[in-house]
């Protein structure tokens, strides 16, 4: 019986986390409370409520961006369906697009095909409570623990700043929310009203996703009417280390397609994207998709 017992409570333990008696959580708790003003038995409540998910663990620990070709990676973005589902969400929503375009100087194209890279266009917005992505990475991922714990605490304060339930946001294994999939800080820090109703609602209003993407894109070097890549000659690569008039910044790139190594530069505009997501390949399936939506 004492075997059972302890076999049922290693179980409940493993299931829920247990993340208030967490070895690694005092510092954080006490964030919320002294420095941010949550009542200590919400924040217990909180963090008995969340559940420790191994899958999170494992997806984030061999993400596609890292560990797929460029091949298989291109192929799953740039693919019949999302291309007419893209150039359809253009039509619906024309109006805010080109109101977007026009104050922050990002395409539409680009705007629209970060959102049907991230959700489908609002379609898929991830199926793991916040909650438990956030106390899982923060607490039992040691490799970047600080910057997930960070998050929780910023979770914490977007719920409460947005009235927003703590436990039914649902996004992906990184704790990313909404059409754009936004983490917390990202959230409270990009997210804009773009539909005049008050509320930076990123879940529910198109308006305000489409701002939002734009507003990040902008804030993190876009510039207006600037390149994304552009594709490179054998003599261009001789010169690339050569200043360039053009850029401030600039990456090397080089992908193979089709078996032929094909090779870029990727200017501010590449980086710029790179600040959503760091991965080259995440960037360049922005700047296929977008062409797609030109043709």
């Amino acid at each position: 019986m004492k075997y059972l017992l302890q076999t049922v409570l290693f179980f409940t333990l493993s299931l829920y986390g247990d993340y208030f008696n967490h070895p690694n959580s005092q510092e954080t708790i006490n964030t919320l409370i002294d420095k941010h003003g949550f009542e200590p038995s919400y924040v217990e409540e909180v963090f008995k409520n969340a559940k420790k998910q191994q899958k999170i663990i494992d997806s984030i620990s061999s993400p596609a961006e890292f560990t797929w070709t460029w091949e298989r990676y291109k192929n799953l973005f740039i693919e019949e369906k999302r291309i007419r589902n893209g150039k359809k969400f253009i039509e619906d929503n024309i109006n805010t697009l080109n109101k977007a375009e026009e104050e922050y100087g990002v395409p539409k194209e680009v705007i629209v095909a970060i959102l049907g890279i991230e959700t489908r266009y609002g379609k898929i917005l991830g199926n793991y409570r916040v909650l438990d992505s956030l106390m899982t990475l923060g607490f039992d991922y040691p490799r970047r623990s600080k910057f997930f714990k960070d998050e929780l605490v910023k979770y914490f304060l977007l719920t409460r700043e947005n009235n927003l339930d703590i436990y039914e946001i649902k996004g992906s294994y990184a704790g990313a929310m909404g059409y754009g999939q936004f983490i917390s800080s990202s959230y409270r820090a990009y997210a804009v009203d773009f539909d005049g109703d008050e509320t930076a609602d990123l879940f529910n209003s198109v308006e305000d996703a489409i701002g939002s993407v734009a507003n990040y894109l902008a804030v993190h070097g876009w510039k207006r009417e600037g390149n994304i890549v552009t594709k490179l000659s054998v003599n261009d690569i001789r010169n690339l280390y050569k200043p360039h008039e053009s850029l401030s910044n600039f990456i090397s790139l080089s992908f193979n397609e089709d078996g032929e190594d094909i090779n870029f530069i990727g200017d501010d505009n590449f980086i710029a994207i790179t600040k959503y997501n760091r991965s080259h390949f995440y960037a360049m399936a922005v700047y296929y998709l977008s062409q797609e939506f030109i043709k």
